[in-house]
């Protein structure tokens, strides 16, 4: 937000003025002078106008984007969450107290007819968001634990109620993971899920995901072709990679991202931590989810692998970052057909007042977006 001005006005009112001949000597009266000091916040009637920002920190992964092992840090870096700097219960928090019952629906699951633009998935959320009540495994779901990494190579397999330690890798198509719980081990800098090795079609349904240990490169859900609902994600440092097209991102629950000041898979600077980055890819939708705890970016877009096009930002509870939407070209040129509409947004990025932002080039279509403790319009920021 733009500094108030300050200025002070001169309210001048001479009581008397005599003015003797051309060449006298004029006399001036002043009964009296009021002077009035213009201090404190101005009111904005209008939206904040679009501002620029050239120098905010880079953007790019938070770890590797593939199942390929990668060793561990020889030195673990001192690690510090935007809340805490390690799951605040352990690897295994606290079980949620009800279960919503909340059932399946269709729409935007990639494959299938999804709603017309403009019709919201569900109602946008009015006073609340998802949260421990509504998302992860339901808490009166009893499961198995497997050990180990788990690769799915059969087409419609349907895995309910694990608890994996380990991570999962769906190499088949048109596979379903809910009710499941994932703990990735120390070790495993890379994704909880994934399926970029052939896994289209894939849907994640009520799943928790987390790192077992405080470790950088650990992130939740990674690839492309994919629908994830109803699930938490946190204690990791990206919670979703978009690697491609055809992917919906609702009804989750984002938060508690770790950071670190020394990243090995940043050169040893900070973590570019971000609840959901897009590296490539169209046809997404990030509808009805709740932002919290990233230190880079809630919503991070570039086209670090391939051009980014056609992405749809509605209905979500978005906080967190330097600028909470950020949105980059990565010498791509622009991205086209970015909606960002009905969202309300957090008062928490490092940089005051910045939502979202933006190339000149790369324009943006958004309405309906404001700031959750005022109801304020919220404006663009250019970088």
């Amino acid at each position: 937000m733009q500094s108030p001005q300050e200025g002070v006005r001169l309210l001048a009112v001479p009581s008397r003025v005599l003015l003797l001949g051309i060449s006298t000597v004029a006399t001036v009266v002043a009964l009296g002078s009021t002077y009035a000091l213009t201090s404190g916040p101005a009111e904005e009637p209008t939206p904040r106008a679009e501002r620029n920002y050239g120098d905010l920190p880079p953007d790019d992964f938070g770890g590797p984007v593939t199942l390929t092992p990668s060793p561990s840090p020889s030195v673990s870096p001192s690690a510090s969450s935007t809340q805490t700097a390690k799951p605040s219960d352990g690897a295994d928090p606290k079980k949620r107290p009800t279960d919503s019952g909340k059932p399946n629906r269709s729409g935007d699951r990639p494959g299938e007819q999804g709603p017309r633009e403009g019709e919201p998935l569900s109602s946008p959320p009015a006073g609340d968001a998802p949260g421990s009540g509504d998302t992860g495994v339901p808490p009166k779901k009893k499961l198995r634990v497997h050990r180990g990494d788990l690769i799915i190579r059969t087409p419609g397999k349907v895995v309910d109620g694990l608890e994996v330690h380990g991570r999962v890798s769906v190499e088949a198509p048109n596979v379903t993971i809910r009710n499941t719980k994932v703990i990735v081990p120390t070790g495993s800098e890379t994704a909880g899920i994934s399926n970029n090795n052939g896994g289209a079609g894939m849907l994640v349904s009520n799943v928790e995901v987390l790192a077992e240990n405080a470790a950088p490169g650990v992130n939740g859900v990674v690839g492309r072709d994919f629908t994830l609902e109803d699930s938490e994600i946190h204690h990791v440092t990206d919670q979703v990679h978009i690697t491609g097209s055809n992917v919906t991102v609702r009804d989750n629950w984002f938060h508690d991202n770790y950071h670190f000041e020394r990243d090995p898979y940043q050169g040893g600077g900070a973590s570019h931590d971000d609840s959901i980055q897009i590296i490539g890819g169209s046809n997404i939708t990030i509808a009805d989810n709740r932002f919290t705890g990233a230190y880079n970016a809630g919503v991070q877009i570039t086209q670090s692998i391939g051009d980014v096009n056609g992405v749809t930002i509605r209905d979500n509870l978005l906080g967190g970052g330097g600028c909470t939407v950020n949105i980059a070209e990565k010498g791509r040129g622009p991205i086209r057909g970015t909606v960002i509409r009905d969202n309300r947004f957090l008062s928490d990025q490092r940089i005051d007042g910045c939502a979202i932002i933006h190339p000149s080039s790369t324009k943006i279509t958004h309405s309906g977006n404001v700031w959750d403790d005022s109801g304020r319009p919220v404006a663009l920021s250019r970088g």
